[in-house]
């Protein structure tokens, strides 16, 4: 038996408990339960381009027949580790922005598993912009906001030519 054979069962769990609610009363990602999603599992990957070809595959694949594509893998921080996850996804979404394929990358690392998440990126936005005026992000710094809001959102706007 494979670690993800399992990531179904984790998934539910976690987007349950994304449905706890913060501070501020709203949900940590009301969105989440809603979105239909599929996943691409990279089993036994050798090293970090193993994943990263079936992230670049999976975007290449995009079609919007479900919301979300959860590219996962059994976390092996000897390839891929938190911090190389995060550059990778920020290079790919700049990348994906310039070559204006409407998808933005959002990840997720513990020590069971690295999940890279494929959407669309009016998508978020589009339901940041509902959290944001909820009240949603007032627990963040600026910085903070930088990273999860406004960044994306003015990758965003340059694709719709605001």
């Amino acid at each position: 038996m494979h670690s993800l054979d399992h990531i179904e069962h984790y998934t539910k769990a976690w987007i349950d408990h994304l449905q706890e609610p913060t501070e501020s009363g709203v949900s940590r990602c009301p969105y989440a339960k809603k979105a239909t999603h599929r996943y691409r599992k990279v089993h036994d990957y050798h090293s970090a381009y193993d994943f990263w070809e079936a992230v670049s595959e999976e975007c290449d694949k995009f079609n919007g027949d479900y919301d979300v594509v959860l590219v996962a893998a059994a976390t092996n921080n000897q390839h891929i580790d938190d911090q190389i996850l995060g550059g990778g996804v920020d290079a790919i979404n700049t990348f994906l922005n310039k070559k204006a394929q409407g998808l933005w990358l959002v990840f997720k690392y513990d020590h069971v598993f690295t999940i890279v998440m494929i959407q669309k990126i009016s998508f978020l936005d589009d339901a940041s912009r509902v959290l944001e005026s909820k009240g949603y992000y007032n627990r963040y710094n600026n910085q903070q906001m930088e990273k999860v809001v406004y960044g994306r959102r003015r990758y965003r706007e340059k694709l719709d030519g605001v």
